[in-house]
């Protein structure tokens, strides 16, 4: 009984701390009930053994406070469920700041406060996510009526968290939504993806093949452009933070110095449709897609690598040759 007593007591606890105010209800409902057990069960012990014989021995004792086995399969059922409960409590009371910074965050898109709304994501996904992106966002995904949300997953690992569930709008819609956080001090926003992504769960979601062939010409579009012009700075700026941060801008300009002085004309890459013949997720967890463009007499290859980050797949590497 004294396990079931201590459970009830640890699971009340936790979620006291962890729900708010239906976390003070269900805690301490969980809390009385471990003190009222506690209480009744000291009552029976002193009584059975008030009531014992004079001349009975320690073993006696015991075998008189020992409960029927019905009593004892109830109580196992107990404890079982009590477990569970502080299980609950306890990823409940892990995960605490996720819901409060997603509500923040989707509160400030529905009040068209894109700054605020900025604050809450993970420094790499603001550095590549533009106001306009989560202005269009908000609006494509009805979150500009946004009113609550409902979380049927959460977890967290180490310095990564993710909800999964769904957000409604003032409208009565229903939008699927899975938030990804990196903690950054505290609890920040790395990526968060719609309906439009297939797939849902902890693994990263990779793209589909329209997707890809997107991904690729965007890609080939940017690279092209800073080529030309022998300047990286939006190429830099429009790829992932994380890629910022590991390359500086006279370092990409460095890097494919070799390209800007060819005097090629590369912009006929655009008007051409690439070839992808491989696209898989690296050890290292970037989704690399690998091809060619159908450039005569030399062959335009390409390897680019992606992470999610903010609304979308962000550029993470490239590698590109002509041969």
């Amino acid at each position: 009984m004294i396990a079931l007593v201590i459970l009830l007591a640890v699971a009340g606890l936790l979620f006291t701390f962890s729900l708010g105010t239906t976390g003070y209800v269900i805690g301490g409902g969980c809390i009385v009930a471990a003190i009222a057990l506690f209480v009744v069960d000291r009552r029976r012990r002193a009584r059975l053994l008030a009531d014992a014989p004079g001349d009975s021995t320690p073993i006696d004792r015991l075998a008189l406070l020992r409960r029927p086995g019905w009593q004892r399969f109830l109580i196992g059922c107990g404890i079982f469920g009590a477990s569970l409960s502080t299980l609950v409590a306890f990823v409940m009371m892990a995960t605490a700041a996720l819901p409060t910074t997603a509500d923040a965050f989707f509160s400030a898109l529905r009040t068209g406060d894109i700054a605020r709304a900025k604050t809450y994501l993970h420094p790499d996904a603001r550095a590549s996510t533009t106001d306009a992106e989560l202005a269009a966002f908000a609006k494509n995904s009805a979150l500009a009526e946004y009113e609550s949300a409902s979380w049927n997953s959460r977890g967290v690992e180490n310095s990564r968290g993710h909800l999964e569930g769904t957000l409604r709008t003032r409208s009565g819609k229903e939008v699927p939504m899975r938030v990804e956080f990196r903690k950054d001090g505290e609890w920040k926003i790395q990526a968060l993806r719609t309906p439009r992504d297939e797939g849902s769960d902890d693994a990263a979601v990779e793209p589909g093949e329209s997707d890809r062939v997107r991904l690729v010409k965007a890609t080939t579009a940017m690279f092209v452009d800073a080529v030309m012009r022998r300047d990286f700075i939006d190429f830099h700026r429009r790829s992932s933070g994380l890629w910022q941060r590991q390359m500086t801008v006279a370092k990409l300009t460095e890097t494919f110095k070799s390209f800007s002085e060819t005097g090629a004309n590369f912009n006929v890459l655009l008007d051409m449709q690439p070839t992808l013949d491989s696209a898989s997720t690296s050890l290292t967890g970037a989704y690399v897609i690998e091809g060619t463009y159908p450039t005569k007499p030399s062959q335009f290859t390409y390897r680019y690598s992606y992470v999610y980050e903010g609304l979308d797949w962000k550029l993470i590497g490239v590698s590109a040759n002509v041969h």
